[in-house]
């Protein structure tokens, strides 16, 4: 008993079960050189990505440091890199923008910068609370079953759509012009009216401008044209963003850039660790809606990419006990001035191509963070914001590649090709949350539209051949709203198989049914229901009724291959005994 409640609470930590076993001759190595390789890009793509959520660049190192280390002892999958991503990023700032204004108006004074980012970073941390407090809740339901909901073409559609709001917010940075930040439904548009007036101004920074247009081609060609040549035998990428942050940094202190042209620069970057602090639990009611929405992408998004590295090493994740961790890592984590953390795509492939074998990669990940903010980043202080804005921008490149699903998806589905224009163009137009929400709604009323749509098919077989008994088979379920529909097809069917336009509705007599065992009808209609999946009332209902219908032409009407909680269902209603083939 008390080594089955030992083995228990061990599901609840996996680093209880793995680090018993593990193998410093044959996994230390490759841990370390993993951890150090993801330890090197974090440092670029947090300080970059803390743009997205309206934070100073050091606060995307602490998003990048702490996530990781706690998933380490709550995750399941070995090589899910935990740190900022994109889209995650973005909403968080949505969510940052718009409650701070919201509280920036209610105190109805004029607030000092200092002030403004306390508040800013008070809502990150409370919204970081709510995300790890629903993903708890969810594991404990186990709500595993929502990821279903988000299928590919709703995750790449937003994905996408989230890419431009990305994009945009690093328009006014390597143009160099400030612009009033906007919030909420077809903020987009009001972004791009501003830029046109900084532009039409002549207010652009031309040597911004110009660092930016020199900084994102080299990297370009850097990153998606000289690293497949050179590192396609070492696996291990070399570390361009960090390259260009040092050269940047150096010629901007070099050139006095800041004092001279009016670059803006990172600043202040605190040596060291921030304190520890609970958050606000009273914001709850203004980020509940946005938390629960980044609650499910990042679980989707971390999930989803584990599974892929899981299959490739042969091993398996707990999805549910994933719910834990993450709810785990973001509830820790808002004690910190840190952002809901999930992994991304680049990040985790870099991870796994570098040789990573275990968690135990993140200490060393963390080691890198810790040296920069404790010894390094007093000297990333002049580095100039635009090539930060840089570094997001390139990073974008396969994200925009996704836009070839508006050619694609139309030649093979068109319900996909919906799903994702819809999803998509809502994610654009109106905002990041309001896009997922509106494509899942969609897409859902959508599949409801396909089961409606569904049509039973007359089976071409061996037994057609006879011109005695046919297969009729439907690829759907048979609930309410599409049995008038089933009805009708089958009517069709039937008047194909016996030549008659009309198929006789006349009452059978409970008598009457009874004679059909004693009576041989001349036609025998078998209903395949290999292919339905489930069956509500009315359709059970109207089985019974087609086969009343049907024994009044001399036709037979019997089903085949129901599964086992339909046949269970079946046998428990009356009048369907006689439906079953013999």
């Amino acid at each position: 008993m008390k080594k089955k409640q030992n083995q228990s609470w061990k599901n609840y930590i996996p680093i209880t079960k793995w680090l018993p076993n593990y193998s410093i001759s044959e996994n230390l190595i490759n841990d370390i050189i993993g951890g150090v390789t993801v330890g090197i890009l974090n440092v670029p793509q947090g300080m970059a990505y803390a743009s997205l959520v309206g934070l100073k660049p050091v606060y995307g190192l602490y998003t990048s440091l702490f996530p990781s280390l706690i998933y380490m002892f709550f995750g399941t999958s070995r090589h899910v890199a935990l740190g900022v991503f994109a889209v995650v990023s973005l909403m968080s700032g949505s969510c940052n923008l718009r409650v701070t204004q919201e509280i920036i108006s209610n105190n109805g004074t004029n607030m000092t910068s200092t002030e403004v980012e306390a508040i800013s970073i008070n809502v990150v941390k409370s919204l970081g609370l709510a995300v790890g407090l629903i993903q708890i809740i969810m594991g404990l339901f186990k709500a595993n079953y929502l990821i279903s909901y988000l299928s590919d073409q709703i995750i790449l559609g937003f994905t996408t759509g989230a890419a431009v709001h990305v994009l945009t917010a690093q328009l006014n940075k390597i143009l160099g012009v400030a612009l009033p930040r906007h919030s909420g439904i077809g903020k987009l548009f009001f972004i791009y009216q501003d830029l046109i007036t900084a532009i039409i101004g002549e207010k652009v920074n031309v040597i911004t401008f110009g660092a930016s247009v020199v900084a994102i081609v080299i990297l370009y060609i850097s990153k998606y044209i000289l690293t497949p040549r050179f590192c396609a035998k070492t696996l291990v990428p070399i570390p361009f963003d960090l390259f260009l942050i040092v050269i940047g940094t150096i010629i901007a202190d070099w050139f006095q850039v800041e004092e001279r042209w009016g670059v803006k620069v990172v600043g202040d970057i605190p040596t060291g660790f921030p304190n520890p602090a609970l958050p606000d639990l009273f914001m709850f009611r203004h980020v509940i809606g946005d938390a629960l929405a980044i609650a499910i992408v990042s679980v989707v998004v971390t999930v989803s990419m584990g599974k892929v590295i899981a299959k490739k090493h042969n091993y398996e994740i707990d999805v549910r006990q994933e719910f834990f961790a993450l709810g785990i890592v973001a509830s820790t984590c808002s004690m910190f001035p840190c952002w809901p953390a999930t992994t991304a795509l680049a990040r985790t492939l870099i991870n796994d191509n570098a040789g990573t074998k275990t968690q135990i990669s993140a200490i060393f990940s963390a080691l890198v963070l810790t040296l920069v903010l404790f010894f390094i980043g007093q000297y990333l202080e002049g580095l100039p914001m635009c090539l930060l804005s840089c570094i997001v921008i390139v990073a974008l490149r396969g994200m925009f590649l996704h836009l070839q699903n508006f050619v694609t998806l139309w030649r093979v589905s068109k319900y996909d090709w919906a799903i994702f224009a819809i999803t998509f163009f809502a994610t654009v137009c109106l905002d990041v949350v309001p896009g997922l929400f509106i494509g899942t709604i969609f897409a859902l009323l959508l599949s409801i539209l396909r089961i409606q749509r569904s049509s039973p098919t007359l089976l071409d077989d061996d037994c057609a051949e006879s011109g005695k008994t046919f297969v009729v088979f439907f690829a759907s379920s048979l609930f309410y709203f599409n049995c008038e529909r089933f009805d009708r097809k089958i009517q069709k069917i039937v008047a194909q198989i016996t030549g008659e336009k009309d198929i006789s509705k006349a009452a059978v007599s409970t008598e009457d049914m009874a004679m059909i065992d004693s009576h041989k009808p001349q036609k025998t209609v078998i209903f395949d229901m290999n292919g339905v999946s489930s069956i509500d009332l009315s359709g059970a209902n109207l089985l019974v009724k087609i086969q009343k219908d049907l024994i009044t032409n001399d036709i037979s009407f019997k089903i085949r291959n129901p599964s086992d909680h339909i046949f269970s269902f079946l046998t428990g209603l009356p009048n369907t005994d006689q439906l079953f083939e013999s």
